[in-house]
Protein backbone atom coordinates (compact mmCIF):
# COMPACT_ATOMS: atom_id res chain seq x y z
CA UNK A 1 0.00 0.00 0.00
CA UNK A 2 1.83 3.07 -1.23
CA UNK A 3 1.65 6.56 0.20
CA UNK A 4 -1.05 8.93 -0.96
CA UNK A 5 1.70 11.24 -2.22
CA UNK A 6 2.91 8.56 -4.64
CA UNK A 7 -0.65 7.75 -5.67
CA UNK A 8 -1.35 11.39 -6.48
CA UNK A 9 1.77 11.47 -8.67
CA UNK A 10 0.47 8.39 -10.50
CA UNK A 11 -2.87 10.11 -11.05
CA UNK A 12 -1.14 13.10 -12.61
CA UNK A 13 1.18 10.98 -14.78
CA UNK A 14 -1.28 8.32 -15.89
CA UNK A 15 -4.54 10.29 -15.96
CA UNK A 16 -6.17 7.82 -13.57
CA UNK A 17 -9.80 8.05 -12.56
CA UNK A 18 -10.69 9.34 -9.07
CA UNK A 19 -14.01 8.16 -7.66
CA UNK A 20 -15.66 9.75 -4.61
CA UNK A 21 -18.77 8.37 -2.94
CA UNK A 22 -20.77 8.69 0.29
CA UNK A 23 -20.43 5.96 2.88
CA UNK A 24 -21.26 5.24 6.51
CA UNK A 25 -18.53 4.60 9.09
CA UNK A 26 -19.21 1.20 10.67
CA UNK A 27 -15.98 0.65 12.60
CA UNK A 28 -13.08 2.70 13.98
CA UNK A 29 -9.92 0.57 13.84
CA UNK A 30 -8.11 1.63 17.00
CA UNK A 31 -4.41 0.90 17.44
CA UNK A 32 -4.70 -0.82 20.82
CA UNK A 33 -1.02 -1.82 20.68
CA UNK A 34 0.14 1.61 19.57
CA UNK A 35 3.54 2.81 20.80
CA UNK A 36 1.98 6.19 21.51
CA UNK A 37 -1.72 5.97 22.42
CA UNK A 38 -4.08 2.95 22.28
CA UNK A 39 -6.85 5.35 21.21
CA UNK A 40 -5.00 6.15 17.97
CA UNK A 41 -6.74 5.09 14.76
CA UNK A 42 -5.37 5.21 11.22
CA UNK A 43 -8.14 3.43 9.30
CA UNK A 44 -11.91 2.87 9.38
CA UNK A 45 -14.32 0.38 7.88
CA UNK A 46 -17.11 1.90 5.83
CA UNK A 47 -20.29 0.75 4.08
CA UNK A 48 -21.37 2.19 0.76
CA UNK A 49 -24.99 3.04 -0.01
CA UNK A 50 -25.25 -0.18 -2.02
CA UNK A 51 -24.25 -2.23 1.05
CA UNK A 52 -20.67 -2.95 -0.05
CA UNK A 53 -18.17 -2.85 2.82
CA UNK A 54 -14.66 -1.47 2.46
CA UNK A 55 -12.19 -2.23 5.23
CA UNK A 56 -9.10 -0.34 6.36
CA UNK A 57 -9.91 2.87 4.56
CA UNK A 58 -7.11 5.35 5.26
CA UNK A 59 -7.35 8.35 7.54
CA UNK A 60 -3.81 9.47 6.71
CA UNK A 61 -1.41 9.23 3.78
CA UNK A 62 0.78 6.52 5.28
CA UNK A 63 -0.85 4.29 7.86
CA UNK A 64 2.50 2.60 8.54
CA UNK A 65 4.11 5.86 9.65
CA UNK A 66 3.09 6.32 13.29
CA UNK A 67 5.84 8.81 14.11
CA UNK A 68 4.01 11.90 12.90
CA UNK A 69 0.97 13.12 11.03
CA UNK A 70 -2.48 14.66 11.35
CA UNK A 71 -5.42 12.34 11.96
CA UNK A 72 -9.13 13.18 11.98
CA UNK A 73 -11.24 10.33 13.32
CA UNK A 74 -14.92 10.38 12.30
CA UNK A 75 -17.72 9.34 14.61
CA UNK A 76 -18.97 5.80 14.25
CA UNK A 77 -22.21 5.64 12.22
CA UNK A 78 -21.53 9.07 10.72
CA UNK A 79 -21.40 9.71 6.97
CA UNK A 80 -18.20 10.50 5.10
CA UNK A 81 -16.99 10.96 1.57
CA UNK A 82 -14.52 8.27 0.54
CA UNK A 83 -12.26 8.54 -2.45
CA UNK A 84 -10.72 5.72 -4.53
CA UNK A 85 -7.85 6.29 -6.92
CA UNK A 86 -7.71 4.20 -10.10
CA UNK A 87 -10.52 1.90 -8.96
CA UNK A 88 -8.25 0.13 -6.44
CA UNK A 89 -10.05 -0.23 -3.10
CA UNK A 90 -6.79 -0.52 -1.19
CA UNK A 91 -6.16 3.06 -2.27
CA UNK A 92 -9.34 4.36 -0.65
CA UNK A 93 -9.13 7.23 1.81
CA UNK A 94 -11.59 9.47 3.65
CA UNK A 95 -11.68 12.83 1.93
CA UNK A 96 -14.49 14.61 3.83
CA UNK A 97 -16.19 14.22 7.23
CA UNK A 98 -19.67 15.04 8.49
CA UNK A 99 -19.04 14.37 12.21
CA UNK A 100 -15.66 14.24 13.96
CA UNK A 101 -14.97 12.16 17.07
CA UNK A 102 -11.35 13.15 17.70
CA UNK A 103 -8.35 14.82 16.10
CA UNK A 104 -4.71 14.28 16.98
CA UNK A 105 -1.53 15.78 15.61
CA UNK A 106 1.96 14.39 16.12
CA UNK A 107 5.03 16.42 15.16
CA UNK A 108 8.60 15.08 15.18
CA UNK A 109 11.96 16.78 14.65
CA UNK A 110 15.41 15.45 13.79
CA UNK A 111 16.34 15.19 17.50
CA UNK A 112 13.47 12.70 18.07
CA UNK A 113 11.48 15.23 20.06
CA UNK A 114 7.71 15.04 19.73
CA UNK A 115 4.78 17.37 20.19
CA UNK A 116 1.38 15.68 20.39
CA UNK A 117 -1.93 17.54 20.32
CA UNK A 118 -5.01 15.44 21.13
CA UNK A 119 -8.48 16.98 20.87
CA UNK A 120 -12.02 15.75 21.37
CA UNK A 121 -15.20 17.44 22.58
CA UNK A 122 -14.21 17.14 26.27
CA UNK A 123 -10.41 17.23 26.13
CA UNK A 124 -7.53 19.29 24.81
CA UNK A 125 -4.12 17.78 25.55
CA UNK A 126 -0.63 18.89 24.59
CA UNK A 127 2.24 16.48 25.32
CA UNK A 128 5.98 16.97 24.84
CA UNK A 129 8.07 13.79 24.78
CA UNK A 130 11.16 12.27 23.22
CA UNK A 131 12.28 8.91 21.93
CA UNK A 132 14.79 7.14 24.16
CA UNK A 133 17.95 6.48 22.15
CA UNK A 134 18.76 8.23 18.87
CA UNK A 135 20.00 5.20 16.88
CA UNK A 136 17.49 4.99 14.03
CA UNK A 137 19.03 1.72 12.79
CA UNK A 138 18.05 -0.26 15.86
CA UNK A 139 15.43 -2.96 15.32
CA UNK A 140 14.21 -2.95 18.91
CA UNK A 141 10.80 -1.52 19.75
CA UNK A 142 11.22 2.21 20.47
CA UNK A 143 10.26 3.67 23.82
CA UNK A 144 9.33 7.22 24.66
CA UNK A 145 9.59 9.34 27.78
CA UNK A 146 7.38 12.30 28.63
CA UNK A 147 8.81 15.76 29.22
CA UNK A 148 5.76 17.91 30.00
CA UNK A 149 2.00 17.87 29.50
CA UNK A 150 -0.81 20.41 29.48
CA UNK A 151 -4.41 19.21 29.54
CA UNK A 152 -7.91 20.66 29.67
CA UNK A 153 -10.58 18.12 30.67
CA UNK A 154 -14.19 19.21 30.50
CA UNK A 155 -15.51 15.97 32.02
CA UNK A 156 -13.73 16.56 35.34
CA UNK A 157 -15.30 19.87 36.24
CA UNK A 158 -13.45 21.84 33.56
CA UNK A 159 -10.05 20.92 34.90
CA UNK A 160 -6.76 22.38 33.58
CA UNK A 161 -3.65 20.46 34.60
CA UNK A 162 0.09 20.65 33.98
CA UNK A 163 2.46 17.72 34.52
CA UNK A 164 6.26 17.75 34.52
CA UNK A 165 8.66 14.83 34.33
CA UNK A 166 12.33 14.30 35.24
CA UNK A 167 15.12 13.21 32.88
CA UNK A 168 13.92 9.59 33.20
CA UNK A 169 10.34 10.40 32.26
CA UNK A 170 9.10 9.95 35.84
CA UNK A 171 6.37 12.33 36.95
CA UNK A 172 7.72 14.86 39.47
CA UNK A 173 4.92 17.43 39.64
CA UNK A 174 1.26 17.62 38.70
CA UNK A 175 -0.70 20.82 39.17
CA UNK A 176 -4.34 21.48 38.33
CA UNK A 177 -6.95 24.22 38.32
CA UNK A 178 -10.63 23.29 38.50
CA UNK A 179 -12.51 26.13 36.83
CA UNK A 180 -15.96 25.13 38.05
CA UNK A 181 -14.91 24.77 41.69
CA UNK A 182 -12.15 27.42 41.47
CA UNK A 183 -9.78 24.95 43.01
CA UNK A 184 -5.97 24.94 42.46
CA UNK A 185 -4.04 21.77 43.29
CA UNK A 186 -0.23 21.89 43.39
CA UNK A 187 1.91 18.76 43.16
CA UNK A 188 -0.93 16.22 43.17
CA UNK A 189 -2.89 17.73 46.05
CA UNK A 190 0.00 18.44 48.43
CA UNK A 191 -1.13 22.07 48.37
CA UNK A 192 -4.68 23.07 47.42
CA UNK A 193 -6.03 26.60 46.90
CA UNK A 194 -9.82 26.96 46.87
CA UNK A 195 -10.88 30.34 45.52
CA UNK A 196 -14.32 31.76 46.23
CA UNK A 197 -15.82 35.23 46.20
CA UNK A 198 -14.05 37.15 49.01
CA UNK A 199 -12.50 33.96 50.38
CA UNK A 200 -9.32 31.94 49.84
CA UNK A 201 -8.78 28.54 51.45
CA UNK A 202 -5.32 26.97 51.51
CA UNK A 203 -4.89 23.31 52.47
CA UNK A 204 -1.47 21.70 52.81
CA UNK A 205 -1.14 17.94 53.03
CA UNK A 206 -0.61 16.51 56.54
CA UNK A 207 -2.91 18.84 58.38
CA UNK A 208 -2.47 22.61 57.82
CA UNK A 209 -5.41 24.71 56.71
CA UNK A 210 -5.85 28.47 56.37
CA UNK A 211 -8.96 30.46 55.44
CA UNK A 212 -8.78 34.16 54.63
CA UNK A 213 -11.98 36.05 53.87
CA UNK A 214 -13.65 39.40 54.42
CA UNK A 215 -15.40 37.88 57.46
CA UNK A 216 -12.63 36.09 59.31
CA UNK A 217 -9.16 34.58 59.14
CA UNK A 218 -8.44 31.16 60.58
CA UNK A 219 -5.52 28.74 60.78
CA UNK A 220 -5.71 25.08 61.71
CA UNK A 221 -2.98 22.54 62.39
CA UNK A 222 -4.19 19.29 63.85
CA UNK A 223 -6.17 20.11 67.03
CA UNK A 224 -4.81 23.66 67.25
CA UNK A 225 -7.14 26.34 65.87
CA UNK A 226 -6.51 30.08 65.67
CA UNK A 227 -9.39 32.26 64.46
CA UNK A 228 -9.72 36.02 64.12
CA UNK A 229 -12.64 38.28 63.26
CA UNK A 230 -13.67 41.01 65.73
CA UNK A 231 -12.07 38.84 68.46
CA UNK A 232 -9.49 36.08 68.75
CA UNK A 233 -10.33 32.44 69.26
CA UNK A 234 -7.67 29.90 70.20
CA UNK A 235 -8.57 26.24 70.72
CA UNK A 236 -6.34 23.28 71.44
CA UNK A 237 -8.44 20.13 71.22
CA UNK A 238 -11.36 20.60 73.62
CA UNK A 239 -9.63 23.47 75.47
CA UNK A 240 -10.38 27.13 74.75
CA UNK A 241 -7.94 29.88 75.79
CA UNK A 242 -10.67 32.25 77.04
CA UNK A 243 -12.38 29.68 79.23
CA UNK A 244 -9.04 28.50 80.62
CA UNK A 245 -7.98 32.05 81.55
CA UNK A 246 -11.39 32.75 83.08
CA UNK A 247 -11.06 29.59 85.17
CA UNK A 248 -7.61 30.71 86.28
CA UNK A 249 -8.90 34.12 87.37
CA UNK A 250 -11.82 32.52 89.18
CA UNK A 251 -9.51 30.20 91.10
CA UNK A 252 -7.08 33.01 91.95
CA UNK A 253 -9.92 35.17 93.29
CA UNK A 254 -10.80 32.37 95.71
CA UNK A 255 -7.42 32.45 97.39
CA UNK A 256 -7.68 33.41 101.07
CA UNK A 257 -4.60 34.89 102.72
CA UNK A 258 -4.49 34.66 106.53
CA UNK A 259 -1.92 37.43 106.93
CA UNK A 260 -0.94 40.11 104.51
CA UNK A 261 -2.75 41.35 101.42
CA UNK A 262 -4.95 38.93 99.48
CA UNK A 263 -5.81 39.03 95.77
CA UNK A 264 -7.42 42.21 94.47
CA UNK A 265 -10.67 40.67 93.29
CA UNK A 266 -11.78 43.90 91.63
CA UNK A 267 -8.65 43.98 89.45
CA UNK A 268 -9.10 40.33 88.57
CA UNK A 269 -12.67 40.98 87.44
CA UNK A 270 -11.43 43.86 85.30
CA UNK A 271 -8.84 41.56 83.68
CA UNK A 272 -11.56 38.99 83.09
CA UNK A 273 -13.71 41.60 81.38
CA UNK A 274 -10.77 42.72 79.21
CA UNK A 275 -10.10 39.13 78.16
CA UNK A 276 -13.70 38.79 77.05
CA UNK A 277 -13.19 41.81 74.78
CA UNK A 278 -10.16 40.15 73.19
CA UNK A 279 -11.02 36.47 73.12
CA UNK A 280 -14.06 34.34 72.42
CA UNK A 281 -15.12 30.75 72.84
Amino acid sequence: MGNITDLIKDVANKNQIIETFAAKVIEINKETESLHNPEDAYTVNIMRADGAILKNVRLKASILDVEQGIITIPKKDSWVLATIIGGVETRAFISQFSEVERTFIRFKNDENHYLEIDIDVDKFQVLFKEKEGNDSSTTSVPTYKNIAQLEFNGKEGSNISTTFYDENGTEISKNSFNIKEQNISINEGNTIFNLKDKEVKVTIKNGFEAIISDVKTSFKKGDLIFEMDDKFKIDAGTKNLLTELESLITEVSKIVVVQGVGPNVGSLLTIKSNLQNLLKI
